[in-house]
């Protein structure tokens, strides 16, 4: 965190949740897991919309902070901000509740992740029907 002043961010727009990014291939990184004791688990996902905007003030000066598609990989969340050395997630407002309720409008299903030994598995989406059409996961394995 930045040794100066940091008042946190208010909500410019909302952005989008995209499906081919949100529950396609990259979706592990489209997402943004919180520890916050917000809701009733521990840890739960917050989706990164693309065209997500909000406006923060740091040491007086005043800021806006878009999440865009990464212009190395447009499959990726990129960030739009001015500002070194300062939380992320913070400038984002992911530790507000307001902020995170809002993200969390018209969100049908939420990735999650379950740990094994060394094993994560990412659930990036359920199907509603009974064909099991749909369903997509990956895992990572944590070598010593």
């Amino acid at each position: 965190m930045s040794k100066g002043h940091f008042t946190p961010g208010k909500l410019v727009a909302i952005g989008n949740l995209v499906p081919e990014l949100h529950y396609g291939p990259f979706s592990r990184d489209w997402w943004y897991y919180s520890d916050s004791q917000i809701q009733d688990s521990n840890t739960y996902a917050i989706p990164i919309r693309l065209s997500f905007q909000v406006a923060l003030k740091l040491n007086q000066k005043h800021f806006i902070i878009r999440i865009v598609h990464n212009l190395e990989n447009p499959n990726t969340p990129g960030f739009i901000c001015e500002g070194e050395g300062i939380n992320r997630a913070t400038m984002l407002g992911f530790h507000d509740s307001y902020m995170i309720q809002q993200m969390l409008n018209d969100v049908d299903f939420r990735p999650f992740t379950i740990c094994l030994y060394n094993i994560t598995i990412f659930i990036a989406s359920i199907p509603d029907n009974n064909n099991y059409e749909g369903f997509a996961a990956s895992f990572t394995y944590k070598y010593k």
